[in-house]
């Protein structure tokens, strides 16, 4: 009997498909936004929700990522789903209360300084409605329910777009009804995920109930623990180092740095859109086959999905740092101009998110968090060291280097701590750990140089100057031509043999014969 749940690839699609149409939604905020905001304004907003988002993170500890891998094993366990929403509302209540806490001036402008302090409640609600559409979200991922999950982010996400694009243009966008805005997104789409998910179960007519019977709330508390336990020094340490870069950058450098900063991170943000739809669907492979002790499985899904995806995140990644300038003529204008070298070094930050989310995610699986919590100890002494000689003034043994500096700190800080995960992980699987580390090195050498070559070419063709805008997408078409005849004619850049390429165009053959 052919399984109801869709393959793994046909649910990449359709998660790829709704990031695809998202991609209008961070285009159009980070083309309107810093314009509507400015660079004072839009950095306030974007510390004031960074501290609640790494809130919400420490908070969250990885039960979130517990419940996915549980529910992933045990998809008609509604009790897990009860037991989850207990931890949701004790979430909600602490970042609400840690919001009001910062309405004493006293605390308020020591870890928001020269931030509004009104801001507080306002982020602290969009980081929880954030985190908790996530969860939802990947509970769908879970049961398997992704294409109906990923419709419902689709028609919301170009609803939305639609409605912030016309407050822009009747100049109704302000601080104030970019969070409503946001809220109202947010709230829609943890609506529609839940649908999704009570129709998934009533199809397989699973009774859905929020009370636990005797025991079973303590058996979850244990299982939760044990596996939550370890990352608590983790969240910890990941907390305070992510929160206090952003302190000190604020504290040294004020409002405006951060609103560089904070385009250089939506940018980034865009190019690992693409790389993002898959991460959670191969994270739900890996927590299946270890639950089955398969670790050949585990070492081909990452041998075969985590150099392709690396060249993904690459595509983009590279044709943004060479066109970092018109970019941010584009986004932001001619007040964010000294945010061009930010966005640039912040380009190649999706590169090894891609692998690092990979490598975690064999950690999470394998229930290995302890390894987990002793990386964040460890990235947390070198992380929050370069952070402080990169933005701390001269007279405190730094470089001032403000955005510049953060950008260098967070993409040098990464790659360091991924690799270190990828070698860690190799240790246990059938992973090459050398072909994977040499794989990063030549494919993104060669994907700059193509990407180089298009911008310079179609300079000396007289097509514009470097912030003109058709110079720019005919740059971008000729790159995409050229790095997909780099693919065909070197497999090796996804990270492919020649075999796995003749592979793939039997199945796909094969494929369309039975749909034909």
């Amino acid at each position: 009997m052919q399984s109801s749940t869709p393959t793994l690839a046909r649910r990449y699609i359709f998660k790829l498909l709704a990031n695809i149409a998202t991609v209008p939604v961070y285009l159009v905020m980070e083309a309107i936004l810093p314009r509507a905001l400015g660079p004072q304004m839009y950095g306030n907003y974007s510390f004031a929700t960074n501290l609640f988002q790494q809130l919400t993170g420490f908070l969250d500890m990885g039960t979130s990522t517990c419940f996915y891998n549980a529910l992933s094993r045990r998809q008609n366990e509604t009790g897990l789903v009860g037991f989850y929403a207990r931890v949701t509302v004790l979430v909600f209540g602490i970042i609400l209360l840690a919001a009001l806490f910062l309405q004493a001036p006293m605390l308020g402008d020591l870890l928001m300084p020269d931030v509004p302090l009104w801001l507080a409640p306002l982020a602290a609600l969009w980081a929880f409605l954030t985190w908790w559409g996530r969860v939802l979200r990947s509970m769908n991922d879970a049961v398997g329910a992704t294409v109906a999950s990923e419709m419902v982010r689709t028609v919301v996400s170009l609803f939305m777009v639609a409605l912030l694009g016309l407050m822009f243009w009747q100049d109704w966008l302000n601080v104030h009804t970019l969070f409503a805005q946001q809220y109202l997104m947010l709230g829609l789409m943890a609506l529609g995920y839940w649908l999704v998910t009570r129709r998934h179960w009533r199809s397989r007519e699973v009774a859905l109930t929020f009370s636990l019977p005797d025991g079973q709330g303590k058996a979850y508390r244990r299982e939760f623990f044990n596996y939550s336990h370890p990352l608590f020094v983790q969240a910890l340490l990941s907390f305070l180092l992510l929160t206090a870069e952003r302190w000190l950058l604020q504290w040294f450098d004020g409002s405006v740095q951060q609103g560089f900063f904070a385009l250089s991170q939506k940018v980034s943000m865009a190019c690992f859109l693409f790389v993002s739809a898959m991460t959670p669907l191969i994270m739900r492979e890996l927590s299946i086959a270890w639950g089955h002790n398969d670790r050949e499985a585990m070492g081909r899904l990452l041998t075969r999905f985590a150099p392709l995806l690396y060249v993904v995140a690459a595509y983009f990644s590279c044709f943004t740092l060479v066109e970092g300038s018109a970019l941010v003529d584009f986004f932001g204008g001619a007040e964010f101009a000294a945010a061009t070298l930010p966005v640039q070094i912040m380009a190649l930050y999706p590169l090894h998110q891609a692998y690092g989310q990979l490598a975690g995610s064999v950690f999470h699986a394998t229930g290995r968090t302890r390894v987990l919590r002793n990386m964040a100890a460890l990235e947390c002494v070198y992380g929050f060291t370069t952070a402080w000689f990169l933005l701390a003034p001269p007279e405190y043994m730094g470089l001032n280097l403000g955005a510049v500096g953060l950008a260098i700190k967070t993409v040098a800080v990464q790659i360091i701590t991924v690799n270190v995960y990828l070698w860690l992980a190799s240790r246990f699987l059938p992973l090459s750990f050398w072909r994977n580390f040499a794989h990063q090195i030549w494919s993104l050498a060669v994907l700059l140089a193509l990407a180089w070559l298009c911008r310079e070419g179609t300079m000396m063709a007289g097509l514009g100057d470097l912030n003109t805008f058709s110079r720019f997408l005919i740059s971008g078409v000729l790159y995409s031509v050229g790095v997909g005849m780099l693919c065909l004619a070197l497999p090796a850049v996804l990270g492919l043999s020649r075999q796995d390429v003749r592979e793939l165009v039997a199945r796909f053959k094969k494929s369309r014969q039975k749909a034909a």
